[in-house]
């Protein structure tokens, strides 16, 4: 994904009333201890490539948008594709949480038997599982200080033998590629997910694929200024001469200049109004006087 590309992501769920949450947020809601805002989002990122790095951490940074990032240990300061160690604590410093894609199952093979390229899960045995979950909370310790409680199987693919090794060595959620919203029913091993990272994927495209599963979220609204000044009007005609001889009798009378102006939805009508009053109160003072010779109403003005 481009830097481009993810800027647009964030910048069309936060402007169409999506919410990021943190990893500890979600935790904590999951276990009904805390609660999210409505069209609440948690941004994870897959693989540890050395681009969650350099491109998305400035862009999560800028919109103040907290994330998970899900590495491969065993790739961390061997793949010249992948995050680093120095890299993977930046991350950490800089408000993304780091979580476990396993320790070095994010490949796949050609499986004896039947020639299918299938992910290495479908090939190992339960001590290999075992073992790759123990491997990546231990390197998970080395480089952060703690452990993993958080697990994406590497392409989707899991089942009894690693969910439970998962278990056995501190994993609470695990997160699937299954397509779907997360309620505290949702089984924690079984998290399902939105992909947005499929190459070309516009912002429009990430909210309206949110959106056919959750209600449209309300965008935010921005509560509008005051009006300044106000126009008293006169009433509307249905030409223009009959607009500029109601003028001139509302001015002979009242001493305040009228004006002539096109309605603007009604186009063949013409509208009489004062010039624009700075106070709301002499306005409505105006409009009661006028009563008895047509005034209709006050309109705000900018």
């Amino acid at each position: 994904m481009t830097a481009q590309q993810f800027d647009e992501h964030l910048r069309s769920l936060t402007e169409a009333g999506f919410r990021f949450i943190s990893a500890e947020q979600f935790r904590q809601w999951k276990a009904g201890k805390g609660s999210v805002p409505a069209n609440a989002v948690l941004l994870t990122i897959d693989d540890g490539l050395k681009e969650v790095h350099s491109i998305a951490l400035p862009l999560l940074r800028k919109y103040n948008v907290p994330a998970v990032a899900f590495v491969v240990y065993r790739r961390i300061d061997l793949d010249p594709n992948t995050l680093s160690s120095d890299a993977v604590e930046e991350l950490v410093a800089g408000g993304l949480e780091v979580q476990s894609h396993t320790y070095n199952m994010h490949h796949r093979v050609i499986r004896t038997g039947d020639g299918a390229d299938v992910a290495v899960l479908w090939v190992m045995d339960e001590a290999a599982v075992r073992l790759d979950m123990a491997q990546a909370r231990q390197r998970h310790q080395e480089i952060l200080g703690n452990e993993p409680d958080m697990l994406a199987y590497p392409y989707g693919s899991y089942n009894a033998t690693l969910m439970q090794a998962a278990r056995s060595e501190g994993i609470r959620f695990g997160f699937t590629t299954r397509t779907g919203l997360v309620s505290r029913t949702t089984p924690d091993m079984e998290i399902p997910r939105f992909n947005a990272g499929v190459r070309g994927m516009t912002g429009k495209q990430v909210v309206d694929l949110l959106q056919r599963y959750a209600p449209a979220p309300a965008a935010p609204t921005t509560q509008q200024p005051k009006p300044s000044r106000y126009v008293v009007g006169g009433g509307l005609y249905r030409s223009k001469a009959e607009a500029l001889k109601a003028a001139q009798r509302f001015t002979r009378l009242t001493g305040y200049r009228m004006y002539v102006t096109p309605h603007p939805q009604i186009k063949t009508q013409y509208w009489v109004q004062t010039g624009k009053i700075p106070s709301q109160a002499r306005a409505v003072e105006l409009a009661r006087r006028w009563l008895r010779i047509g005034i209709k109403y006050i309109v705000p003005s900018r």
